[in-house]
Formats: structure tokens, C-alpha cells, sequence
């Protein structure tokens, strides 16, 4: 509203400022029955006089100047305010909606997964007990099981089928398949399809593992409490063609609950008893909990730890973290900042050794032997860009990059010439 134009029943005053009509009561009496007061007429309550007639020209004057800006100046609706006022009623339609999905959700505990969680949590400390009396060579086989599996996860249903950062041959992917069905998490397929939806609508109620909701929700409390109903209903928006398409996926889909029979129990059971007759009973807490329970934890904590703990040098406005101890652990999964900015990198980091990734070592294998090709990765330039640009600030902070951009004092060969200049005027 312009405060300079007069309001109608006001008068300029010729010194800028406006003069209001006074307001007198007839009779000389300060509230008689003439102009200006109120009256009772046939028990009705009349309110008379011209400060009633003021105030509504006021009002209708400022209600009609403050329509006219929205419309732009038009006395008319216009096709533009139209269109405004149809965004705004459809922002407070869903705003409405969140809120009463928020007041009406309310997670229910899934029992008969609890129970599952409990009985393998249980198992899996029973399993690490009967480790120290078990056979060295159930040691040995029990962690060549966990690497191959972890290959499984990670170059498999992470790298390749969740995030196409490279191509596999056919027999790489159904090693790779194999690998993934001794996890037993599931099949590829829905892993691949719930990471998308983490990644593309990650902290957020569609998010499967949503790290806003704590540590222990994010970590395992996702697989026993009930989904949030935004979960299921982006599952619709994910485009899967691509594993739809791929007969290695789809194959361990279809057979998802035999294969986990097989290749996460049996082999894995019986193969220590019938070598080297390690005890059955002995085998399966260690073999098959033990381990079973272990890459799901070490799974888990790329969605808790990696997503609450460590530097943000990417992008500090997500949640995701580096987090060097679970990249040891998970084969190099645990540079997730850096992954989550940019996804498509088959590396899943920028910085490290095979040491603390052993999976792109795994992969760049593959890629010499012919297995794998059309490898991703991200430019220096980009990384850059994108550090500088929302990184915390700690991108350099590593032995190898920490003389980046830093110098030991004035006289240094290495120190701007913008800043040169700048002490150069400050010493005049």
C-alpha cells in the first residue's frame, strides 16, 4: 500500500501529512443523539456518524490496493494472478495433507522381524564366543565368506545395479550375484531400489533408513518398525528399467528364498563339518549367524555412523559424513559425503588406497582382466568446484594436501599476488 496517497474521507494538508474531518456530537454534549454516537432504536443498536463511514473507506481502500498489487496493478484477475493464487491454494492443500500423514503416522513394531533381529543379535555373541574354540580353519573361512559377500554388497548391488557407475560382463554379474546371495540381504533388486530411494530423497520421510529419525532407527530400527507411507509411495517414482532388463537381477529375484537357503546356510554351514569336520552345531552359530549378523551391522553402520559422524567436506548441508573406520570395515563405503554428492563415482571417494577401498581394487581388477569397463569417476575441476562451493572447509585436511593454498609467511613464493598488492597499500 502506498502511504504517500491520501485515503478516501482524508484531505492533503498541503505540508505532506493529511487531515482527517473531525468528528463533533451535536447538542454540545459528548454523547448525545446526533451524529457521531449510538443509539437504540426498537432495541436494534445503530451505529451512526462519519468515523463509522471513515473507517470502512479505509478498510476497503486498503483491502482493494493491497488485491491490486498482488494482481499486478489490474483491477481485473489476471491469467497471472490466477495462476499465483492457484500455486498458493495448492501449497496449503499440501501443507494441510503433510501435516495431518504427520499427525496420523505412527510407526508399529513389526514382531516378527524384532524377533528375527533378536534371535541374530543373540546368536551372533553365542557365534563369536564358540569362535575361540572353534578350528583355524573355520577362522579362515569364516572371514574369506564375509569378504566375498561384502563384494557382494559393495561392487554389486551398491556399485553397479544401485548406481550404474560402471558395466559388468555377464560372468562378473552373476559372480557377482552369487556373492550378494550369501549376505542374504534380500534380493539385488529391492536393495538397489530402496539405496535409490535413499539417495534421492535422502533425511527425508521417504527415506527407508532416514538418519533425522536417530542413530538407532537409521542403524536397525528401519527393519522392524513400519515404513513410513512416503517410503512406498516413491518406490512408484524410481525408474528400474534398467534391472527390470538385466536377467542376472531379475533371476536372483525370482529365486531370492532358495538361493539365501543355499548360499547363505548351507554352503557356508557345511562346508567347514565336511572338510575339515569342524562341529555342525559349532559351524552354523559361527557361519552362518555370526557372519550373517556381522555384514548386516557393518551394512548398517554406512546409514548410522557415516550419516551422524566425520567431516562434510563435499557438501555441508547433508547429512552424510566421511567416516574413514567404516570405509575400513565396509570396503570403502564409508566415504559418504563425498558419495553423495557425487554417486555416479565408481571409486565412491576421492581420496584413499585400495587399503581403505578395497572395492574399487576389486573393480579395476575386474576392469584389466576384461570383466568390467565403463568406469565413472568426477573431475578434479568439479570436486573442486563443489567443495569450494558447499564444503565445510576441511577438503585439504589430509598430509598429502595440506601445503594446498597455505604459506609460511610474507616472502613466501607461493603467497597471491592479490595479496601482494593488498600489503603492499597497507605498508604505504
Amino acid at each position: 500500500m502506498c502511504l504517500s496517497s491520501p485515503i478516501p474521507g482524508q484531505t492533503t494538508n498541503g505540508k505532506g501529512g493529511t487531515n482527517t474531518p473531525e468528528v463533533s456530537a451535536t447538542n454540545g454534549g459528548p454523547c448525545s443523539l446526533g451524529e457521531g454516537c449510538s443509539s437504540r432504536t426498537n432495541g436494534d443498536l445503530k451505529h451512526r456518524g462519519r468515523h463509522t463511514k471513515l473507517d470502512q473507506a479505509t478498510t476497503e481502500a486498503t483491502e482493494q490496493h493491497t488485491k491490486d498489487e498482488d494482481n499486478l496493478g489490474y483491477k481485473e484477475e489476471n491469467a497471472v494472478y490466477k495462476e499465483n493464487n492457484a500455486k498458493l491454494e495448492t501449497k496449503q492443500q499440501e501443507a494441510t495433507v503433510n501435516e495431518e500423514e504427520e499427525e496420523e503416522f505412527k510407526p508399529q513394531i513389526r514382531w516378527p522381524d524384532l524377533i528375527a533381529q533378536t534371535f541374530l543379535h543373540s546368536g551372533a555373541l553365542y557365534g563369536a564366543y564358540l569362535l575361540f574354540y572353534a578350528k583355524f580353519y573355520t577362522f579362515l573361512w569364516v572371514v574369506v565368506t564375509i569378504w566375498v559377500s561384502g563384494i557382494g554388497i559393495t561392487a554389486g548391488a551398491h556399485r553397479l545395479w544401485s548406481h550404474k557407475s560402471y558395466n559388468a560382463s555377464l560372468a562378473l554379474r552373476i559372480l557377482l550375484a552369487f556373492a550378494f546371495s550369501i549376505s542374504g540381504q534380500r534380493d539385488a533388486y529391492t536393495w538397489a531400489l530402496d539405496h535409490r530411494i535413499h539417495h534421492k530423497f535422502s533425511e527425508t520421510d521417504a527415506d527407508p533408513h532416514n538418519a533425522k529419525r536417530g542413530f538407532f532407527f537409521a542403524h536397525v530400527g528401519w527393519l522392524f518398525l513400519t515404513p513410513h507411507p512416503k517410503v512406498a509411495a516413491k518406490r512408484d517414482v524410481i525408474d528400474m528399467s534398467d534391472l527390470e532388463a538385466d536377467p542376472v537381477v531379475m533371476f536372483q529375484r525370482k529365486y531370492n528364498v532358495p538361493l539365501f537357503a543355499l548360499c547363505s546356510i548351507i554352503i557356508p554351514v557345511l562346508v567347514p563339518w565336511y572338510f575339515w569336520q569342524e562341529d555342525l552345531w559349532m559351524s552354523f552359530w559361527i557361519n552362518f549367524n555370526m557372519r550373517f549378523t556381522w555384514t548386516l551391522n557393518v551394512a548398517f553402520f554406512v546409514n548410522s555412523v557415516a550419516h551422524m559422524y566425520g567431516k562434510r567436506p563435499y557438501d555441508k548441508n547433508i547429512m552424510s559424513r566421511e567416516a574413514p573406520i567404516v570405509s575400513l570395515l565396509a570396503m570403502g563405503e564409508g566415504w559418504h559425503n563425498y558419495h553423495h554428492v557425487f554417486p555416479w563415482d565408481y571409486k565412491t571417494g576421492e581420496f584413499g588406497s585400495y587399503t581403505l577401498n578395497v572395492t574399487t581394487g576389486f573393480i579395476d581388477l575386474c576392469a584389466r582382466l576384461g570383466l568390467a569397463s565403463g568406469r565413472k569417476v568426477v573431475s578434479p575441476d568439479m570436486i573442486k568446484r563443489r567443495a569450494a562451493k558447499c564444503g565445510d572447509g576441511t577438503r585439504f585436511l589430509s598430509d598429502d594436501y595440506a601445503h594446498k593454498d597455505q604459506v609460511w609467511g610474507f616472502g613466501d613464493r607461493d603467497l597471491p599476488r592479490e595479496d601482494l598488492a593488498e600489503l603492499a597499500k597497507m605498508q604505504n
